[in-house]
């Protein structure tokens, strides 16, 4: 007997009325509630919609978890919203999601805007694909945590509590290890579709913080992928965390100019 797929998202509309869908796909271990900081202000762009990727937030992983499905999950929800085509803004693992996607299904996606992306830097660190799953402990996660940002006060015990919370749902720690197993080699997995989107003609932006020790920057991979890109300085691997106005501005301005 064949695995289930994965389930299909619910997709939230979390902000704007008018204009094109905007969808946001959050990273490795988040959920929909990581774009608070953004959402609002991206909605004078469109109209911005959220989903917990499979095996994250209120999304269990019922299949495989490889990258094809959950791209395939994220197809699935975008056609059963009817939200029709979307400009995709992705964080980490939803990145690596949104160019498989934009790769199977290019009518679906307007543009691609992509933060510390998986699959378009160097190698995703090994050391928190496998310590997120297992942590244990508040005090434990809120160091993990601190490993993501530049400024380790923007990582509360509360942030770090709810993590916490999320972790101890039923399968989620199992469905994230098998997800981590898959980040492990997503530069290999990825590349046919990598190859695809930088063949095409589909807009591309890249966003990245120039400290982030979880997914390095790689400038020659982004060169080859042909994406406009954004470095921010004084940022790790949460750029739309750590400097919200700046990150906002500049998508906003890149989503705006795709209309």
């Amino acid at each position: 007997m064949s695995a289930a797929p994965p389930s299909i998202p619910a997709v939230y509309a979390v902000a704007g009325q008018d204009g094109p869908a905007i969808l946001l796909l959050h990273g490795f271990g988040a959920d929909r509630l990581s774009w608070l900081l953004n959402q609002q202000a991206l909605a004078a762009a469109g109209r911005v919609y959220a989903l917990d990727l499979p095996g994250h937030g209120q999304t269990p992983l019922t299949g495989p978890g490889r990258l094809e499905d959950l791209s395939g999950a994220v197809d699935k929800a975008i056609e059963g919203s009817g939200i029709g085509p979307a400009h995709l803004v992705a964080h980490s693992l939803g990145a690596a999601v949104a160019i498989a996607l934009a790769a199977a299904r290019p009518k679906l996606v307007r543009s691609l805007a992509l933060i510390a992306s998986a699959g378009l830097g160097r190698d995703v660190d090994d050391r928190f694909l496998s310590d997120y799953p297992q942590c244990a402990s508040a005090e434990a996660m809120e160091a993990l945590l601190r490993r993501l940002v530049t400024r380790p006060r923007l990582i509360s015990r509360q942030m770090a509590a709810r993590a916490l919370v999320q972790l101890d749902a039923p399968g989620v720690r199992e469905g994230l290890i098998v997800i981590a197993n898959e980040l492990r080699r997503v530069a290999q997995i990825i590349e046919p579709s990598f190859e695809a989107v930088a063949r095409s003609s589909l807009p591309r932006l890249a966003v990245w913080g120039a400290a982030d020790a979880i997914i390095p920057v790689d400038p020659d991979r982004l060169e080859r992928f042909g994406a406009e890109s954004f470095i921010l300085p004084d940022a790790a691997h949460l750029p739309h965390i750590e400097s919200p106005r700046l990150v906002n501005e500049r998508l906003l301005g890149w989503l705006t100019a795709q209309r």
